[in-house]
C-alpha cells in the first residue's frame, strides 16, 4: 500500500500530462495540491483520461496567481485510471499525495465512475449504485462553455424516473465560464441515483468517482468486521464472548468456528476437551499418542505401516456380531503371490488352513483337552517305531509305513523257504 506523496511535477505549458496512474487491484484517494512561482495568472485543468483516449475533468481552466495555493477535494483513481494535469505557463506545481487500498473482490471497481454531458434541461442519472452496493461519491461539475450555467442535482431513490421535486439536493446554483463546482461524499444506497442538469445552451459535465462498498469487503452499514490484508492483534481476541486473558487465552471463540484451508500448529499441539470431527482426512506426521479409548466407524481400515503393536494380549475379530453365521468363514489372510489362510467355517464348526503347519521346535505337539494326541514321534501317546519287534512287541509302539513293509516282506519270504526246509528234512 502507498501512502503519503504519491506524485509531484511542474508541466512545460502547454500540453496535457500524465501525474499518476492507478496501481492495479488499488483505489487511490487523495488530493492534488497547486501552487504557483509565476508572476503571470496561470490556468490548469485536472483531469483523468478515460476508455476512449478523451479527457474528462476534475477542474477546467481555473485561474491562480502567483504565490496561490489551490487544493482539490478527494479524487477517486481507480486501477489503470490515468490523472492529467495542464498549466499555461511555467513553474507551476501540481503534488498529489494520499493512500492506496485493495480493491480486488468487489464486483464493480472504484475510482472514476461516469461522466455526464449536459446541454439543457434534460434530467439525467449522473450515476447509479450497482446492485449489491453502497456508495460514497464525489461529483466535479464543470462549466465548459462561455457563458454561466444554472445547474441542479437531486437524488433518485430508483431510476431517473422516480426522481420528484423533494429529491433536490442543490436547487439553481450558478457555475461562471471554465469554473469547477464540486460536491463530496455522496452516499447512495444499491440502486439509488444521483440527478443532475442545466440550462438551456449549457455546456456542464458531471464526473463521478468515489468508492463502493459491498459485503464480501464490508460495507459502512454493516456490523461485519472484514480485513482484507494482513491484520495484527497485541492482546487477546474474544469472539462471541469476552477472551480469556486471566489464563492468557489468545483466541478465545464461543460457537461454532469454520477453517477453510490449512492449519499449522506450532508449540505445545492442541488440547480437545470435546469432540473432534474430520471430514477430509487426517494426516499424521509424527508420533502420536492416544490416551484414551479409539472407535473407528468405516466400511475399511487401511494400516500402511511395517510393524504393528498391540500391547493387548488378546485380538478380537467380529465382535459386534451376535450370530455365528456373521463370522463365518471370518479368520486371517495373509496375501502375497497366494492367499494364505486361517478361516472359520460354521457348517462343520471347524478352523480351517489352506496352508501346511510346521512347528519350528520338535518337543511342541497338538493336545486336545490338554492331552498330546500328536508329537514328533508319537500318536496318541503311542511311540512311532521304525521296526517291528515279534520277540519283544510294544504295545504302545505303531509301526511306520515302511516298517509294516519291511515286516510284510520278511514274512512273505519265510513263508516261501519253510516249505522247503520241511521237504528236505522228510526226504
Amino acid at each position: 500500500m502507498a501512502f503519503g506523496l504519491l506524485s509531484s511535477t511542474i508541466p512545460s505549458p502547454g500540453p496535457v500530462i500524465n501525474l499518476y496512474t492507478g496501481p492495479s487491484n488499488k483505489l487511490t484517494v487523495g488530493k492534488i495540491t497547486i501552487g504557483s512561482k509565476n508572476y503571470d495568472p496561470s490556468r490548469i485543468q485536472i483531469g483523468y483520461k478515460d476508455s476512449g483516449g478523451e479527457v474528462r475533468y476534475f477542474e477546467y481552466n481555473r485561474y491562480i496567481k502567483y504565490g496561490e495555493v489551490i487544493e482539490t477535494e478527494n479524487l477517486f483513481i481507480g486501477a489503470g485510471q490515468e490523472l492529467l494535469v495542464r498549466s499555461t505557463e511555467p513553474d507551476v506545481n501540481f503534488l498529489f499525495y494520499g493512500q492506496t487500498t485493495n480493491d480486488v473482490i468487489n464486483p464493480v471497481r472504484s475510482g472514476v465512475l461516469q461522466h455526464t454531458l449536459s446541454t439543457g434541461p434534460v434530467k439525467q442519472a449522473l450515476f447509479t449504485a450497482p446492485s449489491g452496493s453502497e456508495s460514497e461519491v464525489t461529483v466535479s461539475i464543470c462549466n465548459l462553455g462561455p457563458d454561466p450555467a444554472t445547474v441542479k442535482l437531486g437524488l433518485a431513490n430508483g431510476n431517473i424516473a422516480s426522481f420528484d421535486s423533494t429529491e433536490y439536493l442543490d436547487f439553481g446554483f450558478q457555475i461562471g465560464p471554465g469554473q469547477t463546482y464540486t460536491r463530496p461524499n455522496i452516499k447512495l444506497g444499491e440502486g439509488q441515483s444521483l440527478v443532475g442538469f442545466s440550462n438551456f445552451g449549457s455546456k456542464v459535465t458531471f464526473l463521478c468517482h468515489g468508492q463502493l462498498f459491498y459485503a464480501v469487503s464490508g460495507s459502512p452499514t454493516s456490523d461485519d468486521f472484514i480485513v482484507l490484508g494482513n491484520s495484527r492483534i497485541d492482546g487477546n481476541l474474544g469472539i462471541g464472548r469476552t477472551a480469556d486473558h486471566v489464563n492468557n487465552k489468545r483466541l478465545d471463540v464461543l460457537g461454532n468456528t469454520r477453517i477453510t484451508g490449512q492449519l499449522d500448529v506450532i508449540g505445545n499441539g492442541i488440547n480437545l476437551d470435546g469432540q473432534l470431527n474430520v471430514g477430509l482426512g487426517l494426516s499424521v506426521t509424527t508420533p502420536t499418542v492416544l490416551n484414551d479409548n479409539l472407535t473407528v466407524e468405516g466400511s475399511q481400515t487401511i494400516i500402511n505401516s511395517g510393524t504393528v503393536r498391540i500391547a493387548d494380549h488378546q485380538l478380537e475379530l467380529g465382535y459386534l456380531n451376535n450370530n455365528d453365521n456373521a463370522s463365518n468363514f471370518g479368520g486371517i489372510v495373509l496375501r502375497g503371490a497366494t492367499e494364505k489362510k486361517i478361516t472359520w467355517n460354521v457348517s462343520n464348526s471347524r478352523w480351517e488352513f489352506n496352508q501346511s503347519l510346521n512347528f519350528d521346535d520338535q518337543d511342541h505337539a497338538i493336545s486336545i483337552n490338554n492331552i498330546d494326541v500328536l508329537t514328533r514321534d508319537k500318536v496318541l501317546g503311542n511311540w512311532i517305531a521304525a521296526s517291528i519287534s515279534t520277540s519283544t512287541p510294544a504295545a504302545v509302539s505303531i509301526p511306520t509305513v515302511d516298517a509294516i513293509q519291511r515286516e510284510n516282506k520278511k514274512i512273505s519270504e519265510e513263508t516261501k523257504i519253510a516249505p522247503f526246509f520241511l521237504s528236505q528234512q522228510w526226504s
